[in-house]
């Protein structure tokens, strides 16, 4: 498949809202039930919908640093890359005049071009959103993280792959460092929407604005009563891998349910490894060519072959974790086949959830 430059979708900023929400908040729930949506979503009342929000605001950060984001060309495109934040720091600003929520961020990450392969980057930046909601008839609610400020923005290339990319990239005398700050300004003034569909922390995230009462695009429809981490497709080159999370499991006794699917490759290799091994598998990925290889045995270790129905669950202690997607001949026991051209990526369409072990 053909790709633009790489874009890096929001760098983040996942939100405050990702996974479930703490007792502050859940007051705020219960006051918006007696108000009515007809009361909260008046416009006029700025003040109380700003009061209302900040009872998730405060977990802005925490949220952020939790979890990889994903990036991508559009909404409804798989994912080809991710950001990782590793340190930030918000300051919500509550006046009259000024009701805003400043985000200053660092961080690193991966993407893959077809004109570069996959580079590695750093990425700092401060951002100030105007946060507001709505809410729909069915109770969900809509919150709307729309940037009033873009300032201060650096990317840093760490690896360029490719040594055909390098070669055009000295040849032409572009400075990469140059367009990916571009393109992280132009990405982060698009913000991005949270949907909170329930108490229970049923979250989704989009890049810019999701009108009330439509949803994010989801490769799968899910009846499950668990609790969705993810639902997303990610495309990954020959060569390549994929992080997927962190995901928190906060209590014992609890177990991953993993559904998937895969096309354009005879198989892949599926692993969940726990966050102190993905950190340290990231950090060469985004620095060194060439896949990252597992120093420990993972939790789960099995191919995802195409075209055949995959669902698996893997017992976890109360930690956070990785699923990690392996499409390379290097790691895992599968090998992609050696092909040339567009058909050379894996899409792989995911579902991750969280539920009591059997």
């Amino acid at each position: 498949m053909s790709r633009r430059s790489f874009l890096l979708p929001l760098l983040l900023l996942l939100s405050a809202l990702l996974t479930g929400c703490p007792k502050q908040e859940t007051l705020g729930s219960s006051a918006m039930g007696v108000l009515g949506p007809g009361v909260v979503n008046n416009p006029k009342n700025k003040s109380l919908r700003f009061d209302i929000l900040k009872f998730g605001l405060d977990r802005f950060c925490m949220e952020m640093t939790r979890r990889g984001a994903p990036l991508k060309l559009a909404d409804d495109q798989p994912v080809i890359g991710r950001f990782f934040a590793q340190s930030c720091n918000q300051t919500v600003i509550d006046d009259d005049s000024r009701k805003s929520l400043v985000v200053q961020y660092s961080g690193k990450g991966y993407g893959w071009t077809n004109l570069t392969g996959r580079i590695g980057f750093t990425a700092t930046g401060l951002t100030e959103y105007a946060p507001d909601f709505q809410l729909d008839d069915d109770g969900a609610m809509y919150i709307y993280f729309r940037p009033r400020k873009v300032d201060a923005t650096n990317f840093q290339t760490t690896l360029v792959e490719s040594a055909l990319a390098r070669g055009g990239i000295a040849l032409t005398g572009t400075n990469p460092d140059q367009v990916g700050r571009q393109i992280v300004e132009s990405q982060l003034r698009r913000g991005f929407t949270v949907i909170r569909y329930n108490s229970d922390g049923e979250t989704d995230f989009a890049i810019g604005y999701v009108p009330k009462g439509q949803k994010p695009f989801k490769p799968f429809y899910i009846k499950s009563e668990r609790l969705t981490l993810a639902n997303d497709r990610t495309e990954v080159q020959s060569g390549q891998q994929d992080f997927i999370g962190g995901f928190e499991v906060e209590d014992s006794g609890k177990a991953f349910y993993l559904t998937m699917s895969a096309d354009g490759a005879p198989a892949v290799d599926v692993f969940v490894v726990p966050k102190f091994l993905g950190d340290q598998m990231i950090q060469h990925y985004v620095t060194n060519a060439g896949p990252a290889a597992l120093s420990q045995a993972p939790l789960l270790d099995e191919p995802l072959v195409a075209g055949q129905p995959w669902k698996r669950f893997v017992r976890v202690p109360k930690g956070q974790y990785y699923v990690v997607i392996d499409h390379t001949p290097q790691v895992g026991r599968t090998a992609p086949p050696a092909v040339t051209g567009d058909n050379r990526a894996v899409k792989v369409d995911y579902v991750v959830q969280v539920d009591d072990a059997p």
